[in-house]
């Protein structure tokens, strides 16, 4: 009986409340596009004292000669949104990744949330980094 418990109790322990690890982060099958960010990676909303949505569009440019293709953009926290281009983005073209954040209601304090970006590049991914500082004025 024992030798069942331990398995079954393994088990139930791995299934519990679990994020399911992604694939080993593969590299795309197919052509290997690139991506460039003109305006870099980051933005800073710096201190704000009012409690709204914060936005900021994120400049992508495909420098190669491979359409590139988001695949997939995974916010850090559930206050972060990301909306990326529908279509690929053609050699040369520019598009953008549009980033809302939604702090209201958390506390004070400065805060870092981040968007991990999954395309036909490279490297298995890229984080955007969206940063900035809430103080209650009152």
């Amino acid at each position: 009986m024992k030798k069942l418990i331990v398995p079954l109790a393994l088990l139930l322990l791995a299934a519990c409340g679990q994020k399911a690890p992604k694939a080993q982060e593969e590299k795309p099958k197919g052509p290997i596009a690139q991506i460039e960010f003109p305006e870099g990676t980051e933005y800073n909303f710096g201190t704000y004292y009012e409690k709204e949505d914060k936005t900021h569009y994120f400049l992508v440019r495909n420098p190669g000669k491979v359409p590139l293709v988001i695949n997939e953009l995974e916010t850090s926290c559930g206050c972060t949104k990301a909306i990326g281009p529908e279509k690929p983005i053609l050699e040369g073209q520019t598009d953008t990744i549009h980033v809302i954040y939604d702090g209201n209601g958390f506390t004070e304090g400065n805060w870092i949330k981040q968007v991990r970006i999954h395309a036909n590049i490279e490297e298995p991914f890229i984080d955007l980094t969206l940063k900035g500082a809430y103080f209650d004025n009152q």
